[in-house]
């Protein structure tokens, strides 16, 4: 066995009477390492760019999110869930009240869904306002998106008049003089800009005001926000109140509150990883290549160990390892490249979005890791190995 793995090392590393055999086998290495340098540096942008969008896109959402299965509105002092208070994982829990209204300014209108919010909100969310501030409780005031702002119209923002919020009235047995919609005037304090599908349907207000609107009592909300502890795994816990709670309460995690999406970027990664596994499996034809200029090379060597009593199985090991061998040394530099170039951008960003003074997104991630590391390992040994059966033809022939 070491005489099998000095010889591999010699035909790999070793310099040979011709120089184009040597010049092949160090290209097929470079080569390889490129394809892995691509392969990881693609993967890091990948998951940089997905956490930098869901960092966007879930700006607003909750670990945990705990609605009503059977009702439109939770009760809040619903002895049930009594279990949020004594739940050890459970950081904050904060309540919301959602009602979609229409939005007057002038001669403009616009619809958007009114998510009234407590004092804790802003402790149990991670987004924050990108102009203005945030509402305050026993105010009438609005953080409007600024899809909602740009069809009410620019000048909305902070301006005294403010905007008036129209909610249908419920009918009464008697609906003579009756008026179809209440108002309430509020102003503008903030505008956010997280993404199309909120910038355009959502807008923020103290639970107070909303509840008020609405003519509700303190203790109805439509959903509650849950915060949980640093390090905690939010499905373990969502399965765990889930249990506790009942039918009655529907508990979601972030996930479970936008599955087409993590479903969708799920599809991307399969298939931006099945796009870099062909390009891996094309700059290894490159080791092929090499393993066979060697094989031709050595032919009379071959022969003559074949001869001295060497076995066939052997010799075939000489080459698969040469093509392992190959195959290593090129990965090892590539990943080696790759890894400092996605640590200097997350440390010193070099790189910039461009327009923009925010830093491309990167994400150092073990899974990238592992699936350079399996892939290219199993198409390497796979190649060597289905190569190396072409030392039969060589000594039989």
């Amino acid at each position: 066995m070491r005489f099998i793995r000095l010889l591999a090392l010699r035909y790999t590393f070793g310099l040979r009477k011709k120089v184009a055999v040597t010049l092949i086998s160090r290209f097929a290495a470079f080569v390889v390492g490129v394809a892995v340098f691509a392969f990881f540096i693609v993967l890091s942008v990948f998951g940089g760019l997905r956490e930098f969008g869901l960092e966007f896109t879930h700006a607003f959402y909750p670990d945990i999110y705990i609605e009503s299965a059977k009702k439109p509105y939770i009760n809040t002092e619903d002895a049930a869930l009594a279990v949020l208070k004594t739940t050890p994982e459970i950081a904050l829990v904060s309540a919301t009240l959602a009602q979609d209204m229409m939005l007057r300014f002038r001669e403009q209108t616009a619809f958007a869904k009114v998510i009234g919010v407590d004092p804790l909100f802003s402790r149990v969310v991670p987004g924050e306002t990108m102009v203005g501030e945030w509402v305050e409780p026993n105010a009438y005031e609005l953080v409007l998106g600024i899809g909602v702002l740009s069809q009410l119209d620019g000048s909305a923002y902070n301006h005294p008049e403010g905007i008036t919020l129209l909610v249908p009235n419920q009918r009464g047995k008697s609906v003579l003089h009756q008026q179809p919609f209440r108002a309430q005037k509020a102003l503008v304090r903030g505008v956010f800009q997280l993404g199309e599908a909120l910038d355009e349907t959502t807008a923020f207000a103290p639970l107070d005001m909303v509840q008020d609107v609405l003519r509700m009592p303190a203790h109805q909300a439509s959903a509650l926000y849950v915060k949980l502890h640093p390090n905690t795994d939010d499905t373990d816990v969502q399965t765990a109140l889930q249990q506790q709670l009942g039918k009655d309460y529907r508990v979601l995690t972030k996930t479970g509150r936008n599955p087409a999406l993590y479903k969708m970027l799920q599809t991307e990664r399969v298939a931006v990883i099945a796009i870099l596994t062909l390009v891996v499996l094309i700059a290894l034809f490159n080791v092929v290549g090499a393993i066979i200029m060697t094989l031709l090379e050595k032919k009379e060597n071959i022969k003559t160990l074949y001869s001295l009593g060497a076995p066939l199985s052997g010799l075939r090991r000489v080459f698969f390892v040469q093509g392992l061998l190959l195959t290593a040394s090129g990965s090892f530099v590539g990943l080696l490249v790759a890894f400092g170039l996605v640590l200097l951008q997350k440390t010193y960003s070099i790189v910039s979005i461009p327009g923009s003074y925010l830093a491309y997104p990167v994400a150092l991630e073990w899974s990238a890791l592992w699936t350079v590391l399996l892939v290219v390992g199993g198409l390497s040994t796979l190649v060597a190995w289905l190569t190396s059966g072409v030392v039969k033809a060589v000594v039989k022939g």
